[in-house]
């Protein structure tokens, strides 16, 4: 470890307090500390939201975790935060790390499938004993949001707009160029956070965080990349989006477009075109936005996402509803009964099971509009 400069606290009586150089004892301390204070390692992006620690990531569709990376964030532009953490003794922080991370950012955009960093959410909120659609309104500041985002954050991942994120106590110049290289090449973000560790007098300690890689140039760049695409009609989005999935879905999506775009006032392509958002009521004045079908070939119910009918659908009458959509279509992704409950659109090429999904579509849309 290079040599540190002290810091100096002074107190209100100006008595001044030295800081001393120090680190982590471990790395799990550090991996901790970080999962407790994203704060630490958040940048102009703003705040970070927790997904899980300790994520597999595997190395081909359908195949068993290979790697596994410290933490995966999103942030409230939905994208995607993979973080890998070293401290500054371990030799794998200068050359090696960059590979690895690589390895886990490849191979979760190709095998991550649709939907599992929602679900990976959820279960971290069950295991805290919270509401995971309360939590993500908490984090993104606006309840009207919740339904579109976790599609959002799989469009994101699809198309690369994911941030990379090396976190040491202290970067070396080897990986602190290479950061800087990879940020200015790729779609990514590439960032390294030097933690910088300072103890003092009854155990109070400092941390200190610089970040490297964020130049004016490449946010400049990569803000360029987000504005919004060109408008397309909803029969080019599914050709575009859904034609690689198969023929199954193609003809779901089309079925589910005929057939619920009549019950609806509404389906309008995200700018980001990464879903298709079928709306029920003024955008104006908090639509319900009652289902989502995402460019990763599945279509959520947006039992998060009701807007002004939001107060029509007591706890009772979601359990019905979920239970209905469950035995027509299921199985569901998930009972999240404020989230957003999904299933492959091919299911919707089946005549029997998309009458009896579309049945139950209509009471639906029904009570959104009572």
């Amino acid at each position: 470890m290079t040599e540190k400069t002290p810091l100096y606290l002074v107190k209100p009586d100006a008595e001044l307090v030295p800081m001393k150089p120090s680190a982590p004892a471990t790395e799990d301390e550090l991996q901790a500390l970080i999962a407790r204070y994203p704060q630490l390692i958040g940048d102009s992006d703003g705040s970070l939201l927790l997904i899980e620690r300790e994520v597999g990531v595997p190395a081909a569709a359908d195949a068993a975790p290979r790697w596994s990376i410290d933490h995966l964030y999103v942030t409230r532009q939905a994208v995607p935060v993979l973080v890998e953490v070293k401290r500054a003794v371990d030799t794998r922080l200068r050359r090696e790390v960059v590979g690895q991370m690589l390895d886990y950012a490849a191979n979760g955009v190709a095998y991550w499938p649709a939907g599992s960093i929602a679900a990976r959410f959820e279960a971290l909120a069950v295991a805290r004993g919270e509401d995971s659609a309360e939590a993500l309104a908490d984090f993104l500041g606006d309840h009207e949001k919740v339904g579109s985002f976790w599609g959002q954050v799989d469009a994101n991942l699809r198309a690369g707009r994911i941030k990379l994120v090396f976190v040491a106590d202290e970067i070396p110049l080897e990986l602190a160029r290479i950061v800087e290289f990879l940020n200015d090449q790729m779609r990514a973000d590439v960032r390294a956070v030097e933690l910088t560790y300072f103890d003092g007098p009854e155990g109070s300690r400092m941390l200190a965080p610089r970040i490297i890689g964020e130049t004016a140039q490449s946010q400049i760049a990569k803000t360029g990349e987000r504005t919004a695409l060109p408008a397309i009609s909803v029969d080019e989005w599914i050709d575009t989006y859904l034609a690689r999935r198969g023929e199954a879905v193609l003809v779901g999506a089309h079925e589910l477009v005929a057939a619920v775009g009549s019950l609806v006032d509404g389906v309008v392509v995200a700018q980001q075109h990464g879903w298709l958002d079928f709306q029920v009521g003024n955008p104006q004045k908090r639509a319900s936005h009652v289902f989502y079908a995402l460019s990763a070939g599945i279509l959520q119910i947006g039992f998060g996402s009701l807007g002004a009918a939001a107060s029509k659908f007591d706890d009772a009458l979601r359990e019905r509803f979920y239970a209905r959509f469950n035995e027509a279509i299921g199985p569901l992704s998930t009972k999240n009964l404020r989230g957003a409950p999904a299933f492959p659109l091919d299911r919707l090429a089946d005549p029997a099971k998309r009458e009896a999904f579309l049945a139950i579509a209509r009471d639906f849309v029904g009570v959104c509009r009572s």
